[in-house]
């Protein structure tokens, strides 16, 4: 067992370094994959967000508050990426947070691209966002953040999915940010918002705002989970891991309002702040606060508070993180979902020691698993979980 955790640590030692490398490699996203479709029919403009102001101070108050009330018992990440970036990149934000620093706070809430505070989950972050000084790597960034987007629709059914065997004898589709937009609009019924609250956020632009690479993957996740919850009334959804909240912020447009996210505190400061700027403070519910209305806001739980809870959920959902977990830890939420859900909606990669298939294949309780690529990003894998009744 201390030899496995000692090549686990090497293991995500390794996958750090390897991040920051591509990461910071000075072409962007080309790690990333190549795209979906001929570059040259994505009519991309790159645009890059000035942010907005608010008087927000009162949503920073309640951030700090919350991130004392449970960063004192932060769980320990054991031998995960998490814990490694943590010490690399989040330490010295975390103690402006724990003594109550508000006006720094707040300065760090509204600029992340100022410091590492989305490091390990967003491109806000002073390590990535160098990269981006050139058009050339703008351009392409904006095409791949286009070329989601459509994939998006794709997905959804908003249009027919492109086949590059008819390259040679059809002609194919020149795409708009605004022109995939009305598609995937008339689908859904409504429009969706494309917030950009905060300076230095770079994508596609459109007529609703900037778009950037995770947002059209939000979409999807949203829409999914609309997908499978069909027929229930007021569906409780749980989301592990929920990286800024873009999966939250689009599932409560698509009309789910009791949603929970389980995260690890200092990812819960980034979240938090983000869902009430662009959803309304009073529609957020975090860590140690209470409301009449709870079932109607997005609420924050930490790990431990997750595990100790009875609440049942018609879904939880994860996705990018399953695997990047300790690997106790990811036993211990198989364990609690296993218990508490009717579904689980798993999206994951498998290049990591352990893969979510291997722990859904220890339990009894599962009914049905669906297993499919995942549409949004090559590499990744859809598994949908049934279980039997209780």
């Amino acid at each position: 067992m201390l030899e496995y955790r000692r090549k686990r640590i090497l293991f995500f030692l390794l996958a750090f370094l390897a991040l920051v490398y591509l990461k910071t490699d000075g072409y962007g996203y080309d790690y990333l994959m190549d795209y979906f479709r001929r570059s040259e029919n994505l009519l991309a403009v790159p645009a890059q967000s000035q942010g907005t102001v608010e008087d927000d101070l009162e949503i920073v108050q309640r951030i700090v508050a919350a991130y004392q009330s449970v960063a004192s018992r932060q769980e320990n990440r054991g031998n995960s990426i998490w814990q490694v970036i943590f010490d690399h990149s989040h330490k010295d934000i975390h103690d402006v947070f724990l003594q109550g620093k508000v006006n720094e706070a707040a300065n760090i809430l509204r600029n992340p691209a100022s410091t590492n505070l989305l490091y390990g989950f967003d491109n806000l972050a002073v390590p990535i966002l160098p990269h981006y000084t050139t058009y050339p790597v703008q351009e392409k960034y904006a095409k791949i953040c286009l070329d989601r987007l459509v994939r998006c629709a794709e997905a959804m059914g908003a249009i027919r999915l492109e086949n590059p065997e008819a390259y040679y004898s059809q002609s194919t589709p020149y795409w708009k940010a605004d022109d995939i937009l009305l598609k995937i609009y008339t689908l859904l019924g409504k429009s969706l918002p494309f917030p950009n609250p905060f300076p230095l956020e770079h994508g596609v632009a459109s007529s609703d705002g900037i778009i950037s690479y995770r947002v059209p993957q939000a979409i999807y996740q949203a829409w999914r989970i609309k997908k499978l919850l069909k027929g229930i009334q007021n569906p409780r959804v749980l989301e592990i891991g929920a990286g800024l909240g873009r999966t939250a912020l689009y599932a409560r447009h698509l009309g789910i309002e009791n949603y929970t996210i389980v995260d690890l505190p200092f990812t819960a400061l980034a979240s938090g702040y983000f869902l009430a700027r662009t959803l309304g403070g009073e529609n957020v519910l975090l860590s140690g606060e209470v409301a009449l209305d709870a079932s109607r806001r997005i609420k924050f739980l930490t790990p431990h508070e997750f595990l100790a809870d009875n609440t049942s959920y018609d879904l939880i959902i994860n996705a990018d993180g399953f695997t990047e977990m300790d690997p106790d830890a990811a036993i211990s939420y198989w364990k609690k979902i296993k218990r508490c859900a009717s579904l689980f909606l798993s999206i994951n990669h498998e290049v990591n020691p352990f893969t979510v298939k291997e722990v859904i294949d220890t339990s009894s309780r599962v009914d049905t698993v669906e297993r499919t690529p995942y549409w949004m990003r090559t590499g990744y894998v859809e598994e949908v979980v049934r279980f039997k009744p209780k």
